[in-house]
């Protein structure tokens, strides 16, 4: 048959993907109207107009015929050709069979999801969390509701989630958008970005920003239409993140917006990060998010302001039966197998329709009178116990087309035409006629026509069932066939989902074909700071290469890639988080043999950031000592030196040895400047000279070169721009941190910036360390209460990701906030702790500060302890000239100087200050040494005679 639609009108003729009496149901029936409309396009053209086109939402492929005069309307309107069905995200949205099931029971869920979309449509945007086991309905509640006339004009975005892509970054959201623009594959580069730019701009005006952002999601190259993105990873993340939330905005402040999302226990972590920064975006807009799981899946949103959960129960036995009759079509079966239905079936849906069209085509019923009995007794294993059992059963009484329903599992839960005929090498007549049974039985749905139609099973357990089905042997000769049809003639898909790949070859055994596509899967996720996904590619590239014999050249290869799994798991855990060490310390075992300072760079940096973040100087110095053992036996590699001399200098930053720390940093940081060939520094992978630069802002500033500290930190972080988002958080962290020990503003906008990328990069160490900061940003910024309340808690994380770096600094600031709030006890006790564990870590490069910290909370007490309080400032004096942190010394002797002046003794303020300004004579611009010289005018207005 064809079918012509006009506005709201549809008419039937021939037949171009089916569900025409569907669309029937859904906008009416005129054929006047809709006649007219046919003969604007070539025969056998389906053709739409605006509203109609709005209305059928994504169900189809449109191709936009432009304005066109219509017989019988006054004015031209715009109309589309429908050019096949769009690839199903749904199961429940795929064309559907002529005994397509009602919904059975179910109401007060669904009054539940209702009052929410209410909710929503006024402008309080919601998202319903329904939960339930696997059959037990989820999809089906989602189609009701979907279908549901109260939702009234509305707009309808899916996301649909696949076993086979969690951890394949946003899938769900690259198949939406395909599937919205009516991208399809045989389009050139040039149309796709046509059908982009045209499906962006229903959402938004800034179509020229938006769309080579989302184009390379969607890896369409942009050619010359649009110059290079010229993004890093983390800015490239960030800015298609805001897109895709602004387009969404966009869209909702035209009408409602219902978004389903299926199947979430199967999502990405990116995609899930994704749908963080939906739930807080949503709440201002009239907006329904529908999203269905399994139970084992754990929604982080549960429990925020807008957002409900909804747990789908088992059906009783009085739904079951009337599910049992819906299949039958009013047709009673005999009450024993009713019965046995129900029992065994336990109130899962699919299991009842299931167990009960397999007994409907067992033949062991009879038609009679409009009713069913049985012809002969009941045996006793006529009905299977499982819903496994029962699918196997259906599936076996069609052995004619098993094997296809067994190609297409294997292939996965959804497949295409194309790919199917591929693998099967069948020709059309034959492959049509098998899925057309397939889809007969209803263990198939399907989109669209061939060769452009998309296949899904009903239910994962259907995919399952066909799938164990087949012996080991001819599934993994499939997989074989799948992975090497994909290599060979849908390089796209090679190419931008390495990960599917990977996993046919290594459930083909090919386990060194699969190794290197997990590598090239690993590498990709790498690249985009996907940091999740690069654990899981790279982790089962290791387990495969560790399981294969040992070849010449091999270790090499297996070395680069324990290294790369290193990176990955460092951006994600933290630098000292046991797996990332474990990492690191296997490489160190495959570099044994191996001299080359470049692979070994990132080797030796991943085990001292290990050490330096866990916070103890014992093994930091044994490597580092190790480390100028290689750079002494290589005096030709400038990789070797630079590394030496810069964990050296960290170590003696660490443990207060200023003057060392700064000779060695400089040192590194020259021969990095020095050397004419970077490409060397850019092989070992190391984010040098900025890492240097850190580092060494931390020490020019106690030690009085003000002016050179503050360009170093402002340089270290606008210098990692185009960086992953590991070495972003890292700048933002290390200058919010300098920012805190000069004592000034922190800048809000860097530690809000350090905690987003931290989140949206799941990097829990970045996490907890831009927490506390911006905590402490907050506080200084006068919100005493919130500030401190973010900063022990960012305390806490830090302490559950095993980092007692800077643990003096976070310590000292939250017992500074605890004595302004009234508690200088609690205050002391914690810098008590701190002092006596530094001896034990040998972390003394804050002691000056410490004991000065410690000299001023003493001072708060009821009384105040005046000449405790003088011994620690006089201690704090002895290490910061010891030290020869300049700085420091003169924190330390303006806190005694007000304790003299407090004390009647400002004639000795003069004796004390006067040397230590005296070495700040060109560094002035220091609110310190403003302090400093009025107190020096008090003490000599004191005691003049002694000056």
């Amino acid at each position: 048959m064809r079918i012509a639609i006009a506005t709201g009108l549809v008419v039937v003729g021939d037949l171009i993907s089916g569900g025409a009496s569907e669309l029937q149901a859904m906008v009416g029936d005129t054929p006047n109207v809709a006649a007219r409309l046919q003969g604007l396009a070539e025969p056998g053209a389906v053709v739409v107009a605006a509203s109609t086109r709005e209305l059928l939402g994504d169900l189809f492929i449109f191709r936009n015929l432009g304005l066109r005069e219509v017989k019988g309307i006054s004015d031209p309107i715009a109309v589309w050709a429908v050019e096949g069905g769009a690839a199903s995200e749904s199961r429940f949205e795929a064309v559907r069979t002529a005994r397509s099931m009602g919904f059975v029971g179910r109401k007060a869920e669904i009054e539940f999801v209702l009052l929410r979309q209410q909710l929503g449509w006024q402008g309080h945007g919601q998202m319903v969390l329904i939960s339930g086991e696997a059959g037990i309905g989820k999809s089906r509640i989602v189609a009701t509701l979907s279908e549901s006339l109260a939702l009234g004009t509305h707009r309808r975005i899916r996301y649909q989630c696949s076993p086979y892509h969690t951890n394949s970054a946003l899938h769900p959201f690259v198949a939406q958008l395909e599937r919205a623009a009516g991208i399809v594959s045989q389009d050139t580069s040039e149309q796709k970005l046509d059908k982009l730019e045209a499906m962006l701009a229903l959402g938004t005006d800034q179509v020229a920003n938006a769309t080579p952002l989302i184009a390379a999601l969607l890896s369409i190259p942009s050619g010359e239409r649009y110059p290079p993105l010229g993004l890093s990873p983390v800015q490239q993340r960030r800015q298609t993140f805001a897109a895709l939330l602004d387009q969404l905005e966009g869209l909702a402040r035209q009408q409602p917006v219902l978004i389903v999302c299926e199947d979430m226990h199967w999502a990405d972590a990116t995609t899930l990060e994704l749908f963080d920064l939906t739930v807080d975006r949503i709440r201002g807009l009239p907006i329904l998010v529908l999203m269905t799981f399994r139970p084992e899946f754990e929604p982080p949103w549960a429990g925020l302001p807008n957002v409900s959960l909804l747990q789908l129960d088992r059906l009783d036995r009085q739904d079951a039966r009337a599910l049992v009759e819906q299949v039958t079509v009013g047709r009673h079966l005999p009450g024993e197998m009713m019965k046995q239905i129900i029992d065994r079936t336990d109130g899962i849906p699919l299991f009842v329709e299931e167990l009960t069209k397999m007994v409907l085509e067992s033949g062991l019923l009879v038609e009679d009178a409009g009713r069913y009995r049985l012809d002969s007794p009941l045996p006793p294993l006529a009905i299977p116990a499982t819903l496994q059992d029962s699918l196997m059963a259906r599936l076996d009484r069609l052995a004619p087309v098993k094997e296809v329903a067994q190609i297409g599992a294997a292939i996965g839960r959804d497949f295409s035409y194309t790919l199917l005929r591929s693998v099967a090498g069948r020709d059309d007549l034959t492959l049509s006629a098998a899925l057309g049974q397939l889809e007969e039985a209803e263990l198939l749905s399907r989109r669209g026509t061939p060769p452009e139609a998309s296949y899904s099973f009903k239910h994962a357990l259907v995919q399952e069932a066909a799938y164990e089905s087949l012996l080991k042997s001819r599934r993994q000769l499939l997989h074989r066939q799948i992975g090497d049809v994909l290599r060979e003639k849908f390089p796209i898909v090679a190419e931008t989902e390495p990960e599917l790949l990977a996993y046919h070859f290594t459930e083909a055994g090919l386990s060194g074909i699969a190794l290197e596509w997990w590598r090239k899967a690993g590498q990709q996720a790498l690249k985009r700071s996907a940091y999740t996904e690069a654990i899981a590619h790279f982790g089962k590239a290791v387990a495969i290469a560790d399981a294969l014999p040992d070849r010449p050249g091999r270790t090499m290869n297996r070395l680069h890639l324990q290294i790369a799994y290193g990176r990955a798991l460092r951006g994600s855990l933290g630098h000292s988080a046991p797996e990332t060490v474990a990492a690191w310390k296997r490489a160190r075992q495959l570099a044994a043999d191996i001299n080359d300072p470049v692979e070994l760079a990132p080797i030796h940096s991943g085990l001292f950031n290990a050490c330096l973040t866990h916070g103890e100087i014992a093994p930091m110095r044994e490597l580092t000592e190790a480390i100028m053992g290689v750079a002494r036996q290589r005096p030709e590699s400038p990789v070797a030196a630079v590394v030496a001399h810069w964990t050296t200098g960290v170590t003696c930053w660490f443990g207060g040895d200023y003057l060392n720390a700064r000779l060695h940093l400089e040192r590194a940081l020259a021969i990095y400047e020095a050397e004419p060939d970077p490409a060397a520094f850019k092989a070992s992978a190391l984010d040098l000279p900025f890492v240097i630069m850190r580092f060494l802002a931390l020490v020019f500033w106690p030690i009085g070169r003000i002016d050179r500290s503050r360009r170093l930190a402002a340089d270290a972080v606008r210098a990692t721009g185009d960086k992953p988002a590991l070495s972003q958080a890292n700048a933002l962290v290390h200058k919010a941190v300098f920012d805190g020990l000069c004592g000034g503003m922190l800048q809000e906008t860097e530690t809000i910036l350090a905690l987003g990328l931290a989140r949206e990069h799941t990097m829990p160490l970045y996490v907890a360390a831009g927490s506390y900061l911006n905590g402490l940003a907050r506080w200084r910024a006068g919100d005493r209460t919130g500030g401190l309340s973010e900063m022990q808690r960012g305390w806490t994380l830090l302490h559950e990701n095993d980092c007692y770096l800077c643990e003096p600094f976070w310590g000292m600031q939250v017992a500074a906030a605890n004595a302004e709030a009234g508690q200088p006890e609690a205050g002391l006790e914690i810098l008590r702790e701190l002092i006596s564990s530094t001896e034990q870590s040998g972390q003394h490069w804050l002691d000056a500060e410490l004991h000065r910290s410690q000299g001023e909370l003493l001072l708060r007490l009821g009384p105040p302890n005046v000449s405790m309080a003088e011994d620690t400032f006089r201690r704090a004096l002895e290490i910061a000239r010891t030290q020869q942190t300049k700085t420091f010394e003169l924190r330390s002797a303006i806190g005694l100087a007000h304790l003299y002046c407090a004390n009647g003794r400002a004639e000795a303020i003069p004796e004390l200050l006067a040397p230590v300004l005296a070495d700040f004579d060109t560094e002035r611009d220091l609110p310190e040494i403003a302090e400093a010289e009025t107190l020096l005018k008090r003490g000599q207005v004191a005691g003049p005679g002694n000056w």
